[in-house]
């Protein structure tokens, strides 16, 4: 009879979790839900940045006297930026060999591991790895680096390991939205891909980028995302191949399109197109998003932007949208060789209140800053 109690009673107890947890979760959805004219609605803001660069300046920069590397205070003023996003994607544009592959910058990269931790600590949540530096030191490298990540709780696109990861986007799964991203470059620097495992990286090839949009939308995304390594480098303005390729992708599904390789901002823009239910879609494309961090000094390479994007999801027409799209514009200090991105307009907010902090660190380039922020504001949105 003990035997019996003991055994209803535990039932009792699961099925009471089992439906706490439950009530739990709907709770937490519903906080997440609101009303807008009457309609069930929610919203997600998505950030995406950018070239993640380290040259060797910033990796003497980040080394400390004990021998290993803290590069956290390169994103010590965009980390409240990011933080506020549910979720942010940016283009690691190195690898993680390891120490016995010896680190270095250009022309072929190998960081510290300290790199992307600071990068997740920083607000990270997903990072693009096919660039044209994903085989700086081989399918080893490229392979480390992904095993890293993954020990850092980062996902990742664009590299692989296995054949049948490549065969499938990356799906991002957060509060009420799924979102797929899927990642190509242009090339690898002439670095030959290994022979037999030719699917370790998404080279920029129409046939396959079809091909994966199309087994993408089996999964039914409320978007679908493609992050792009393309163009000419310090070009600012969108090849006519990127614009083809744009409206290639568009034409095919897509949603949003976020560029990098040029090291330079290039404009963003909207385009209205048809969707799979005659009504007229927002899409938007941002040809490069420029450099996030990076030792490059010359005018336009010193800077970048963060772009955000606010969805919505309309749960009475289950129809997702792109509301709104903002940015902030950031450029990389190395005062003292001292490496840190800097929101601008924030800076010069600073400034303006006379903060000691913002005023002792940057009041010396506020006027290359203020010329920062004057290309941005003329350069951001396609004429």
């Amino acid at each position: 009879m003990k035997k019996m109690t003991f055994k209803l009673t535990s039932l009792i107890l699961i099925i009471l979790t089992a439906f706490i947890s439950y009530f739990i979760s709907i709770t937490n959805n519903v906080n997440q839900i609101s009303y807008d004219n009457g309609e069930l609605i929610d919203t997600i803001i998505i950030s995406a940045v950018g070239d993640l660069m380290c040259h060797t300046p910033q990796i003497r920069d980040a080394k400390l006297s004990n021998g290993s590397f803290d590069f956290s205070h390169m994103f010590y003023f965009v980390k409240p930026i990011l933080e506020q996003s549910d979720i942010t994607i940016g283009n690691l544009e190195t690898v993680l060999a390891g120490s016995d592959k010896i680190f270095s910058g250009y022309p072929l990269f190998n960081s510290p591991d300290e790199f992307a931790l600071a990068i997740k600590d920083a607000g990270f949540d997903v990072l693009v790895t096919s660039n044209n530096h994903s085989l700086d030191r081989g399918f080893f490298g490229l392979e480390r680096t992904i095993k890293i990540l993954d020990s850092l709780g980062i996902k990742h696109c664009g590299t692989y390991i296995r054949k049948e990861d490549s065969e499938q986007a990356l799906i991002l799964e957060i509060k009420n939205f799924k979102l797929a991203l899927l990642s190509y470059t242009y090339g690898t620097n002439g670095i030959p891909i290994p022979e037999g495992k030719e699917f370790c990286i998404s080279l920029i090839d129409t046939s396959k980028i079809k091909s994966d949009i199309q087994k993408t939308k089996q999964h039914n995304p409320d978007k679908i995302i493609v992050y792009l390594h393309w163009g000419n480098e310090y070009q600012r303005f969108p090849t006519s191949a990127q614009k083809k390729l744009a409206d290639f992708l568009f034409n095919y599904g897509v949603d949003i399109i976020l560029g990098s390789h040029p090291h330079v901002i290039q404009p963003s823009e909207f385009k209205i197109l048809p969707d799979s239910f005659g009504n007229e879609k927002k899409v938007f494309v941002a040809y490069s998003m420029g450099n996030f961090i990076s030792n490059q000094r010359k005018r336009f390479t010193d800077s970048g932007v963060i772009v955000h994007l606010k969805l919505v999801k309309n749960f009475s027409t289950n129809q997702t949208f792109i509301d709104t799209v903002t940015f902030t514009p950031t450029y990389v200090s190395k005062l003292n060789g001292r490496f840190r991105i800097v929101p601008i307009k924030e800076a010069l907010q600073k400034f303006e209140i006379n903060d000691s902090l913002w005023i002792n660190l940057f009041s010396s380039e506020e006027k290359k800053m203020r010329r920062v922020l004057n290309d941005f504001e003329n350069h951001i949105w396609m004429k």
